[in-house]
């Protein structure tokens, strides 16, 4: 009865622990109490300081439905930070606590983290590696995991990056942190594939992977989509997809109904050509809505003539680019209380 209790009581993410916890007490308890009718308090005590209480609290400290504050609000790391040294020292490195808890397991293994033997190590190799202060501690907050991963791992999965040429590896690995959760053997074997997909050569390989470090970890099947959209669907042909690749490598990951849209408006209503667009492969992945708005009010404008050949050039990049104030100001040249009075209208 007691034990439906706890259960019944306890958060679903800290059952799993509860039940181990609550096993091993009534094994103990029984061997205790083996061979005499009751088991004496002592007994009791030395099963009980023999189970790992201290992984069932943490557990149990780390779930919403649990620690609450004052007002009813659910307790956060952030709020636990005043009473826990680790996570104090970890908010003074910089670490984004609530950045982090949003990670699977985070609660937990910071809550039982040893800032000294288990922190301070990884942190220290994340710097030698190269990483600014703030880049390791962009990476721990984005990948706590990290701090639980033993360090001749890490320092095999950093090394790869250096022995393949990546000189902005540290910058790389801080915009992309869950990159270091797959093995030298995983990313190299990706790697080959994309560049495979893309007839990267290996500097345009490592270029777009450090300005786009996301298509290191995003589906495989999603980037040959995309190669797929530009070459078959828009019919660019293969060099021109590896020269957009390379000029804008996030193109690799866009949405291809985004692509198609932005196709279409530039090349049925704007009549510009194929190499002009496959030049400003940004302009394909912003969002239609803006695209449209802002080629309409420079048409109006008399200022949408995006030849470089030819004379009031307007650059279809720039266009498409920034805030509406700056495109004002760069762009259209009139003040943004204009071009508000036009978005009205549409």
């Amino acid at each position: 009865l007691y034990r439906a209790s706890l259960l019944r009581l306890a958060p679903r993410s800290a059952q799993g622990s509860l039940q181990l916890f609550i096993r091993r007490f009534c094994s103990l308890i029984s061997d205790k109490s083996a061979g005499s009718d009751e088991a004496s308090v002592d007994s009791v005590a030395t099963a009980a300081a023999a189970v790992s209480l201290d992984k069932v609290a943490s557990s149990l400290a780390s779930t919403s439905t649990v620690a609450l504050t004052a007002s009813g609000r659910a307790q956060t790391l952030a709020d636990l930070a005043n009473s826990s040294s680790t996570l104090s020292q970890l908010m003074s490195m910089g670490v984004d606590l609530s950045r982090a808890e949003r990670c699977p397991g985070a609660a937990p293994l910071l809550l039982s983290l040893d800032y000294e033997t288990e922190f301070k190590p990884r942190f220290q190799l994340l710097l030698e590696f190269g990483c600014l202060p703030r880049e390791a501690a962009d990476i721990v907050s984005a990948f706590p995991s990290l701090l639980a991963t033993p360090l001749p791992v890490i320092r095999d999965r950093l090394d790869y990056f250096q022995r393949a040429g990546f000189v902005r590896a540290p910058e790389m690995l801080s915009r992309q942190p869950t990159i270091l959760s797959m093995s030298p053997e995983s990313v190299d074997s990706r790697l080959a594939r994309l560049q495979r997909l893309y007839l990267f050569s290996n500097a345009q390989l490592v270029s777009a992977s450090t300005e786009c470090p996301k298509i290191i970890t995003f589906p495989m099947e999603h980037l040959a989509g995309v190669r797929t959209c530009l070459v078959k669907g828009l019919q660019l042909g293969a060099t021109a997809a590896r020269k957009m690749a390379v000029l804008h490598p996030p193109l690799m990951v866009s949405e291809q109904t985004r692509l198609y849209r932005n196709f279409a408006l530039l090349t049925s209503v704007y009549k510009l050509h194929p190499d002009l667009i496959a030049s400003n492969p940004l302009v394909l992945v912003k969002q239609p809505q803006r695209v449209a708005a802002r080629l309409k009010f420079l048409t109006e404008l008399n200022r949408a003539q995006f030849d470089p050949q030819l004379p009031l050039y307007t650059s279809l990049t720039k266009a498409v680019t920034g805030s509406d104030a700056e495109f004002c100001n760069r762009v259209a040249d009139c003040s943004p209380a204009r071009y508000r009075a036009f978005l009205k209208t549409l």
